[in-house]
């Protein structure tokens, strides 16, 4: 029973939207697919057994790095940065049965739980680094290697600001995007517009009289010691709340105009989009094994689906059908997949499905990537390619 098999077994089967999966359905997958009457004990040995878990986790970093030797051309305007990187974690629920193996944060509401983290890469739509792990240690205990990103734009929510990770990237040559936290209060050290100039010494709080949709400040952030860090300060008033949302960069405003950091920001929704097109494959509140093995395996296995579906389904509707990117979600890749999974066993393991066929079936379905539905509101990629023009 190779681990291959048992491999394109597991990625069909997570490949189907909305549907409940069990070690039973991968089961049968594995016997249609092969044509191998394994008994089911023998089955779930194998699922069960490190090696697949160390084959599968092993595919899922070698698939990611496939993908970025196919890097998609960039914006224009994204020129000036090596890629733009987006680094986030989101929780993987899983049934209360697991709690022992898989302790969650809140045992009330998730008592037991997994963690995904990845860094997202956006010239490739994808990931360039991915892990699995207990949800107790903090997100930033996982970041990669910040060196690989010099020169790169990096973006990053609140739960990893802090005054020294801002230094760091600095030092390094990395330019960054991120929310100003609430108990930060950086000191006024130049006004652009929107603040009068004589609160430059002042800190930047609610005693300071701002005007305008957009105020924008240089401003001193404390750092251990004697030292301090000076970064750019944009704020964006929100006509709803009439509140000012504060955003932090290092960029200049010679590299980005002070409307653009918001969009910018925004774009960090490709990788939530990423965690949701693999948690509507996995499912995995719906897990009944309380393997350990098991249990991290299927999480690969969605994973790996995620991955593959994007990389085949993005290669053939640009390079092929010339259908703008910017233009399909997550959610309709991960859908046209689904109706084209079982082919795609069937091409792999060479089963009387020529690859011709599988690509005149992927053609014909590749119009259901635009949803009929869908807004006609532009996306976070669709406002940011609005910046070629400027």
């Amino acid at each position: 029973m190779p681990l291959f098999e048992i491999v394109v077994s597991l990625i069909t089967t997570f490949s189907v939207c909305g549907k409940k999966k069990s070690i039973a359905d991968v089961h049968r997958n594995f016997v249609k697919h092969t044509g191998k009457n394994v008994s089911r004990s023998s089955f779930w040995e194998r699922i069960a057994n490190k090696t697949l878990l160390d084959f599968i986790e092993k595919a899922v970093l070698n698939f990611s790095f496939h993908i970025q030797e196919k890097a998609l051309s960039k914006l224009s305007w994204l020129s000036v940065f090596e890629d733009v990187f987006m680094y986030d974690a989101s929780p993987i629920r899983l049934p209360a049965g697991l709690s022992n193996i898989f302790p969650g944060n809140r045992k009330n509401h998730s008592p037991a739980c997994l963690k995904l983290s990845a860094l997202y890469r956006l010239s490739v739509r994808s990931t360039e680094w991915i892990k699995i792990s207990a949800q107790k240690p903090h997100d930033s205990k996982f970041l990669p290697d910040l060196n690989q990103l010099k020169g790169s734009l990096f973006l990053f929510d609140l739960g990893y600001f802090s005054h020294t990770f801002l230094h760091q990237l600095c030092e390094i040559g990395v330019w960054f995007v991120c929310r100003l936290k609430a108990n930060s209060v950086p000191i006024i050290t130049k006004v652009v517009k929107g603040v009068a100039k004589r609160h430059i010494g002042r800190p930047l709080d609610k005693n300071v009289n701002l005007r305008g949709m957009i105020v924008e400040v240089w401003g001193k952030l404390n750092l251990p010691g004697t030292k301090s860090l000076e970064v750019r300060l944009i704020g964006f008033r929100f006509p709803l709340t009439k509140k000012y949302r504060w955003y932090v960069t290092n960029m200049p405003s010679s590299m980005v105009l002070a409307e653009w950091i918001y969009p910018i920001y925004r774009l960090r929704w490709q990788i939530e989009l990423f965690f949701k097109s693999i948690k509507s494959m996995l499912h995995a509140d719906q897990i009944t094994s309380e393997n350990a093995n098991i249990v991290l395996v299927t999480a690969y296995s969605s994973i790996l689906a995620s991955l593959i579906a994007n990389s085949i389904i993005i290669e053939y509707a640009v390079v092929s059908a010339k259908i703008e990117l910017k233009s399909v979600t997550a959610q309709r890749i991960t859908f046209v997949f689904s109706l084209i999974a079982h082919d795609l066993a069937k091409c792999i393991l060479k089963k009387a499905f020529p690859p011709k066929s599988f690509i005149e079936n992927l053609t014909n379905l590749l119009p259901l990537l635009i949803c009929p539905n869908r807004k006609h509101r532009p996306t976070s990629l669709e406002i940011v390619a609005m910046f070629d023009s400027i």
